[in-house]
């Protein structure tokens, strides 16, 4: 019984072993291969988590989505680094890239993935965005600080009322 459970693991462990030296590109790790192939793609051609979009995009029938990801056009050269990730949450998330924030693409996709389609909504139009008029509401403590200034505090918000404060010359 023993013999039988060793001889087993030998043969799993070489046809793994064969399996992940077996790459159909050199320098390219088996994983990647069959995720290229999974996504009905070439391996090589796309990051793994270009691959992962494209599986998923297939699978949700996301057309869209898939032609960003097909397409390079999360690669543009005319992008800067940093907006990189926010490019991918807003092609993940469907939407233009450029149009929300970091946290809008990220609350817009869990909301999706819940199937949550109040916030969904709320978040498309632009209401999330849409702040208090500083004007409806005026704090004790903005109106002290407009006051050291002479300014009125319906004006500013508390951010601009603190800049606007005299520097001290200590």
């Amino acid at each position: 019984m023993i013999r039988k459970l060793t001889a087993s693991a030998l043969i799993l462990a070489a046809l793994t072993g064969a399996a992940a030296a077996a790459s159909a590109q050199p320098g390219l790790n088996a994983g990647d291969v069959q995720l290229a192939l999974s996504a009905g793609v070439q391996p090589g051609d796309y990051s793994r988590a270009e691959l992962i979009n494209i599986i998923e995009a297939r699978k949700e029938g996301e057309a869209n989505r898939l032609n960003y990801f097909l397409s390079g056009a999360n690669r543009s050269s005319g992008a800067a680094i940093g907006n990189a990730g926010v490019d991918q949450l807003s092609a993940l998330a469907g939407v233009e890239a450029g149009q929300f924030t970091a946290n809008e693409l990220q609350r817009l996709v869990k909301a999706k993935a819940d199937q949550d389609t109040t916030t969904e909504r709320f978040i498309l139009s632009g209401d999330s965005r849409k702040a208090a008029n500083p004007a409806e509401v005026v704090t004790p403590g903005e109106a002290q600080l407009a006051a050291l200034i002479g300014v009125d505090p319906a004006q500013y918000t508390l951010a601009e009322l603190i800049a606007l404060q005299p520097q001290s010359d200590d």
